[in-house]
């Protein structure tokens, strides 16, 4: 590196490290949506914009895109449930709405629909041959063990909102959600009403304790809610409708709604190209206040995490894709000038949906049609300190973003972690189902992920600012190339997966790399603390390359070697660490 550029690299890095440490301080309380501290991270980006001289590109001359959205939802004394079979119900006792739940009264027959799952892929539809018009559904909380990350993530198919949506496309009047049997030292408890969030599913839908359900099943003449789950865990369809068994009531619920604020500002372009724009965004919003979400570990087993309220800093995600913005924004505002226009945007409401994203695509600050390409920042703070590598998704989704991003890793001494598809989870998003070239940097999973341990003094400054050279070089060059990036869809290959992709029945309780860099076996993005592989000695970083003597290549390899084992096997595992091989043996866990 050229010594006047290291000199800027540094003082970059403080830079970065400054804004993630205000973003993620404790005074911002998390940065949840339609609290001060989101409000206090706007009026700092929108400070930052102004001090640049990027122009306003808000509302009414602002730097501010204000639209309302769903805050809060208070449990009410209107709160009702009657089940056939299980006496008089009472509130956070027997039963809790969801917040998500609509207010509408319901009344009908009950049906049990195993885990409210349909899933191609496994072969597997809970709702085969049944009628759901005007019913109520009863529905297993989670899904077959087996389908589970290897860090016992849930896939898609676990979520509420996909069970809630199956049913109610059925015709389903209203959802009733029980718990998977407890495991060892864990008790059947309801879900704690989380008064964050207000967007309704269009359908009442309500947690009850298994005992509820219980008391439904056995009028109903049908097996216990235990053999049920045996059933389905075991590849089966147990769904069934009850005999003589109705539910009815009312999620009696209190919405309220606030409103949120996208920040947006312009560097204008010169000259013919002018009127068309390269748009670079990260979202500013993160979870505030709130319990842990994500299961852990103790011990080497999966547990559920039943802490208290906590501030969830969010400082990778994504205070540190706001640094990134806004140092992009300096540099860009520093040069000659782009021929075409940029608009840099801090997105709100991002994890309660895209909501900041999609709210822009429906009143965009400028023509979608003149918006040449996006470049989105999300967690690009967590850079591996033994690489340079970075993570880019969408790299065929634009017809010159191979060709430009090959140039700027080069130019920002970075190593390229090329994804093709650009995925969906993200800001990006939204733009790409609109069918503009969009690109997603990413700078690894890892353990702090949406954990309160998510703090600023575990970001890598120096990965940052060595990202925020790669986004302006990439940036640069689609705001004055003369030819736009045209948008193509990406169909992925496919790969040489084993007959029917394997699925998680065990895990180790680490964060696999999905990126093929060339290297020999799959990084290790993260160690999840008292899992399985952090107990054997793994670390971050470390790369496996063989699992009980099979060699591994990529995450379908280490899926394939881990397939047939059962909770408590101990595996060898060979990893590469630093250029040598050392051999650990882990006691895997269930995935549940």
């Amino acid at each position: 590196m050229l010594p006047w550029l290291a000199g800027c690299a540094s003082t970059q890095e403080s830079r970065f490290q400054a804004h993630v440490e205000y973003l993620a301080s404790d005074r911002l309380e998390g940065r949840g949506v339609g609290t001060r501290g989101l409000e206090l991270a706007g009026e700092y980006i929108a400070e930052q914009f102004a001090a640049l001289g990027l122009e306003p590109a808000g509302d009414d001359g602002t730097y501010f895109q204000t639209f309302p959205i769903g805050l809060h939802r208070t449990l009410t004394d209107d709160s009702q449930l009657a089940v056939t079979g299980s006496g008089a119900l009472v509130q956070e006792r027997d039963f809790i709405p969801f917040n998500f739940s609509s207010n509408d009264s319901f009344s009908g027959a009950v049906v049990f629909c195993g885990y409210g799952i349909v899933a191609p892929e496994h072969g597997h539809d809970d709702f085969a041959g049944l009628e759901l018009n005007g019913r109520v559904a009863l529905i297993v909380r989670g899904e077959p063990p087996g389908w589970a990350g290897e860090d016992g993530s849930p896939t898609r198919h676990a979520m509420f909102r996909n069970k809630i949506y199956n049913a109610k496309d059925r015709g389903a009047v209203a959802v009733l959600i029980v718990n998977q049997a407890p495991q060892p030292g864990e008790r059947d408890e309801l879900v704690p009403f989380d008064s964050e969030g207000a967007d309704e599913y269009g359908i009442p839908a309500v947690q009850v304790t298994r005992a509820v359900a219980e008391g439904g099943l056995s009028v109903g003449g049908v097996a216990s809610l235990e053999e049920l789950q045996s059933a389905l865990d075991g590849g089966r369809i147990a769904s069934a409708e009850l005999a003589y068994v109705t539910a009815s009531g009312r999620a009696g619920l209190a919405k309220t709604s606030a409103p949120t604020r996208n920040v947006l500002a312009t560097l204008p372009g010169a000259g013919p190209l002018a009127d068309e724009f390269v748009v670079v965004c990260a979202h500013y919003d993160h979870l505030g206040v709130r319990r842990p979400m994500m299961r852990t570990f103790k011990a080497g087993q999966l547990v559920r995490d039943a802490s208290d309220p906590q501030i969830h800093n969010g400082a990778d995600d994504n205070a540190s894709g706001v640094s990134g913005l806004i140092e992009t924004a300096r540099l860009m505002a520093s040069g000659e000038g782009p021929r075409r226009s940029v608009l840099f945007v801090a997105f709100t409401a991002e994890e309660t949906g895209l909501q900041g994203s999609k709210h822009y695509l429906e009143s965009p600050a400028v023509p979608l049609e003149q918006t040449v390409a996006v470049l989105n920042m999300d967690m690009i703070g967590r850079m591996e300190q033994s690489s340079r590598r970075v993570q880019v998704f969408g790299t065929e989704c634009g017809s010159t973003f191979t060709e430009i991003l090959a140039a700027a890793a080069r130019e920002a001494d970075v190593e390229l972690g090329a994804i093709p598809d650009p995925g969906g989870n993200s800001d990006h998003a939204p733009f790409v189902r609109h069918e503009i070239p969009a690109l997603h940097f990413f700078t690894g999973h890892h353990g702090d992920y949406h954990k309160p341990s998510d703090d600023s003094e575990k970001i890598n400054a120096a990965g940052g600012a060595a990202v925020i050279r790669l986004v302006h070089r990439a940036a640069e060059a689609l705001a004055t190339r003369p030819d736009r990036p045209t948008f193509k869809q990406v169909k992925l290959a496919k790969t040489d997966r084993p007959e029917g992709t394997p699925t998680y029945k065990v895990v180790m309780g680490l964060a696999p790399g999905y990126v093929d860099d060339g290297r020999p076996g799959m990084n290790v993005d993260a160690v999840n603390p008292e899992g399985p592989a952090d107990l054997a000695g793994m670390k971050a970083g470390d790369r496996i390359v063989r699992i009980g003597g099979q060699p591994v290549a990529n995450i379908y390899d280490y899926m394939a070697a881990t397939r047939n084992n059962r909770p408590g096997d101990a595996v060898e595992v060979v990893v590469l660490r630093e250029g040598a091989e050392h051999t650990l043996h882990v006691t895997m866990a269930a995935a549940r």
